[in-house]
C-alpha cells in the first residue's frame, strides 16, 4: 500500500507541510508515497523520493473515487458527495491510501487542518492524518502490511502483527 497525495493544497503552507510530511513517512518508516498533482499553484516538487504525476481532477475521479466499492465503505461522505461540491470537483490537498492492485482504500475528504470544519472530523482531514501517522503509523494502519486500521486494534486484523 502507499500514501498518494492529490496537489496542490490552496495554501502554500498546507501544501508544504503534506509534502514534509510524506517525505518524513517515506525515510522514517519506509512507506511508498506519489502526487497526483491536479492543481499546480506552488512551483516545481523537487527531491520527492516518490513518483510525481500530471492528472486532471476528472482523471482522478474516474481512476480512483468513482464507483469504488472500498472506499465508499470507508468513508463518509460518499465520494460523489464529498469530492463534488456544487456540481464542481474538488479533490486537491487531500490524501489516500491505496492499495497494491492501484485501488483507493481510504481517502481524506477534508484537505486541511480541523480547524474551521468543527469537532469531529479530525480523521477526515489530510493534514491530521498525515501528522497521525508520522508520530505513530500504527495507530491509523500497519507498517507491516499497511493495512488500514480503525485505530483501536491491538492485532493487525490483515496480518497479525502486534501494533505499538
Amino acid at each position: 500500500m502507499k500514501l498518494r497525495y492529490y496537489a496542490d493544497a490552496d495554501i502554500r503552507e498546507h501544501h508544504e507541510h503534506v509534502l514534509r510530511l510524506l517525505r518524513r513517512l517515506h525515510d522514517d518508516h519506509g512507506i511508498d508515497v506519489e502526487i497526483d498533482r491536479i492543481d499546480e499553484q506552488h512551483g516545481q516538487i523537487t527531491e520527492f523520493p516518490g513518483e510525481v504525476r500530471s492528472a486532471t481532477p476528472e482523471a482522478v475521479y474516474e481512476r480512483d473515487l468513482k464507483r469504488n466499492r472500498a472506499l465508499n465503505q470507508s468513508i463518509e461522505p460518499t465520494p460523489s458527495e464529498g469530492f463534488k461540491r456544487y456540481g464542481k470537483l474538488d479533490i486537491a490537498g487531500n490524501v489516500a491510501l491505496v492499495d497494491d492492485e492501484g485501488t483507493v482504500q481510504w481517502a481524506s475528504t477534508l484537505p486541511g487542518y480541523a480547524d474551521g470544519y468543527g469537532p469531529g472530523v479530525e480523521d477526515q482531514t489530510a493534514m491530521d492524518f498525515l501528522e497521525n501517522i508520522a508520530t505513530a503509523p500504527s495507530n491509523r494502519f500497519c507498517v507491516e502490511c499497511l493495512h488500514l486500521l480503525d485505530g483501536d486494534e491491538r492485532f493487525c486484523p490483515n496480518c497479525g502483527s502486534e501494533l505499538r
